[in-house]
């Protein structure tokens, strides 16, 4: 039970997990004008912020 509540914890505060699914999705840009489009999606949304203050 304390294996499963630490590796819980774990996963709440990893945070590599999160920024490869944001790198993964920001490289599915077609263009310039697209990238911004996502980084602002994600911005307002408050993932990207966290990241990459």
């Amino acid at each position: 039970m304390l294996k499963k509540l630490l590796k819980s914890i774990n996963t709440f505060f990893s945070t590599k997990g999160d920024i490869s699914k944001i790198e993964n999705y920001l490289s599915k840009s077609s263009n310039l004008y697209d990238l911004e489009l996502k980084i602002r999606e994600l911005d307002q949304a408050g993932k990207y912020y966290k990241f990459y203050q």
